[in-house]
C-alpha cells in the first residue's frame, strides 16, 4: 500500500503533514527518492504531492505522471508537503530539532536534586528504571516481581509495519522486529496496576504530539514542567522517556533542563537527558497496596493477554493510543518466523539478534516471579505456576543456542533454521500461557 494518500481532484493539495517524531534527514532524503520512484512506475497517488509545485499546480493526474521530475523537485515537493518553504529550510528544521547529545553535567545552584540514583544492574530499561523510582520514595519492590507485574517479563513486542525509515510502501521491504523489544509501550499499559499493586499513585504527564513536534520546549514548559518541579520538590523522581528512559533527578535551566540517570546505565552519576521527554510518568502519594493474592491474579490475566495478543482489553490504562500494527505475543512469534523464511524482509542479521537478546533479558524473569508467586497460595495452584516456571526455563536454554550469526544469517539454512527454533518457542510459550491462565483461574476460584 502506498503512504501517499489518494487524491485525483485537481485542486490544491491538503494542508501540510506534520514531520514524524525524530524526523532525520537520512530518512527524509530516502523518502523523496521513494516518491519519485513511486510516480515513475505511475503511481497516481503521489500526485497531490507533486501538486505543491507550481508548475503543476493546475496539473491532472497524467499530465503530471507523464512529466520528467528530479530528485531537486522531489525534495522541493516533499518539503511543501510537511509545510515547509523549501528542502533548505526542511534541513535546517531537521538539524535544529535532532536531539542533543547527553552530557555529564554539574547541576546548577538552582537545580532541584535529590541524593544521586545507584548504580543499575542492567535489564529491561523500563523496569530498571520503576524500581529505582519505587525504591527512592520508599516504596519496597525488586526488579523480577516488577517485571513481571509490568508485564515487560512476558511480552515479545513486534510491529508489522516498522520498516528501517518508516511505511514507504513498496521501496523499502524490510521490516525493522529488532526494534520494538526495545520499547516501552507494554508496560504503559500497568500504570494503573502497579499503582494499586505498590501503593504508589503513578500519573503520565498529558501528551499532545502535534504541539510536541512543533515545539518540544513549548510542550514541556506547557504540560511538564511545573508537574516534575512538585515532584522533585517532594523527593519523588521521575520516570521521563526520550531516546532512552531516565530516572529524573533534577532540573535546572539548561537545554534540555532536566538532570538524572539513564536506566541502564551502570554508573552512578547525573547526566542531561538528549532531548525534551515526550512521555513522563510522575510518582505521587503513597498508600496501601492491594492484596498480593488478587494482585497475583490480575498480572497473570495480564501475561496471558500478551501471549494471547489480547492486551488492548487493558487499553482504557494506557495514557496513549498503541497502533494497530503492533503485536505481543503469538503474532510476534507468526511475524517473526515469516520473516525468516522471506530474504526480502527479513533484514540485516541484528533485528532478529535484537529479537533474540531482549527475549533472554525479559525472560529470566519469569521463572523467579512465578516461583516466588507460588510460595503465596495453595498447592494446586503453586502446580501450574511450576510448571510454566519449567517451561519458560526451557525457552531460555533455546534461546541461548539461537544462532545469529552473520555466517548462518547469510544462508537460507541458516535463516530457516531459526525459524524453525522461533515456531518451537511459540509452541512451548502457548503451553506456559496455559498453565498460567489455569492458575488464574484456580486464584479466582
Amino acid at each position: 500500500m502506498s503512504r501517499f494518500p489518494p487524491d485525483r481532484s485537481h485542486s490544491p493539495p491538503v494542508r501540510p503533514r506534520l514531520l514524524p517524531l525524530g524526523a532525520n534527514l537520512e530518512h527524509l532524503k530516502g523518502e523523496a527518492k521513494s516518491l519519485l520512484k513511486a510516480r515513475a512506475r505511475g503511481d497516481a497517488s503521489t500526485c497531490p504531492v507533486f501538486r505543491r509545485l507550481r508548475r503543476f499546480a493546475q496539473a491532472d493526474d497524467s499530465q503530471i505522471l507523464s512529466a520528467a521530475v528530479t530528485l531537486t523537485e522531489a525534495q522541493f515537493a516533499l518539503a511543501l508537503d510537511y509545510g515547509l518553504k523549501s528542502w533548505d529550510e526542511l534541513r535546517k528544521v531537521v538539524m535544529t530539532n535532532r536531539p542533543l547529545e547527553t552530557s555529564d553535567v554539574p547541576p546548577s545552584p538552582r537545580a532541584l536534586r535529590i541524593p544521586d540514583p545507584p548504580a543499575s544492574r542492567g535489564g529491561s530499561r523500563f523496569t530498571r528504571t520503576f524500581e529505582m523510582a519505587f525504591r527512592y520514595c520508599g516504596v519496597p519492590c525488586d526488579y523480577d516481581t516488577l517485571a513481571g507485574d509490568s508485564g515487560q517479563a512476558f511480552i515479545l513486542q513486534a510491529d508489522s509495519q516498522h520498516t528501517p525509515y518508516g511505511p514507504w510502501g513498496d521501496d523499502v521491504k524490510e521490516l525493522d522486529l529488532g526494534w520494538w523489544p526495545l520499547a516501552g509501550w507494554g508496560a504503559m499499559f500497568r500504570l494503573d496496576f502497579l499503582s494499586r499493586a505498590y501503593g504508589i499513585a503513578l500519573r503520565s504527564l498529558p501528551l499532545d504530539r502535534e504541539a510536541w513536534r512543533a515545539d518540544w520546549a513549548g510542550h514541556f514548559r506547557q504540560h511538564h514542567q511545573a508537574a516534575i518541579a512538585e515532584a522533585l520538590q517532594a523527593e519523588r523522581p521521575v520516570v521521563a522517556v526520550e531516546n532512552v528512559t531516565w530516572l529524573v533527578t533534577g532540573i535546572d535551566d539548561g537545554t534540555p533542563p532536566l538532570l538524572g540517570q539513564a536506566s541502564c546505565d551502570p554508573v552512578a552519576h547525573v547526566r542531561r537527558l538528549g532531548q525534551f521527554p515526550w512521555t513522563v510518568v510522575v510518582p505521587g502519594d503513597m498508600f496501601e497496596p492491594m492484596d498480593r493474592a488478587a494482585a497475583d491474579e490480575e498480572a497473570l490475566a495480564f501475561a496471558v493477554s500478551l501471549h494471547d495478543e489480547r492486551f488492548r482489553e487493558f487499553s482504557s490504562d494506557c495514557p496513549f493510543q498503541v497502533s494497530r500494527s503492533k503485536s505481543s505475543g503469538k503474532a510476534s512469534f507468526a511475524l517473526w518466523a515469516a520473516l525468516l523464511r522471506d530474504s526480502e524482509r527479513c533484514g540485516p542479521v541484528y533485528y532478529s539478534g535484537n529479537v533474540v537478546e531482549c527475549m533472554k533479558l525479559n525472560r529470566r524473569s519469569v521463572p523467579p516471579y512465578l516461583r516466588q508467586m507460588a510460595t503465596r497460595h495453595g498447592r494446586f495452584i503453586a502446580g501450574p505456576l511450576e510448571t510454566a516456571a519449567e517451561l519458560y526455563e526451557s525457552v531460555l536454554e533455546r534461546l541461548d543456542k539461537a544462532d545469529t550469526s552473520h555466517e548462518a544469517f547469510a544462508t537460507a539454512t541458516g535463516r530457516e533454521t531459526l525459524a524453525t527454533l522461533v515456531e518451537e518457542l511459540a509452541k512451548t510459550e502457548t503451553r506456559a500461557a496455559g498453565e498460567l491462565q489455569t492458575a488464574a483461574q484456580k486464584m479466582k476460584a
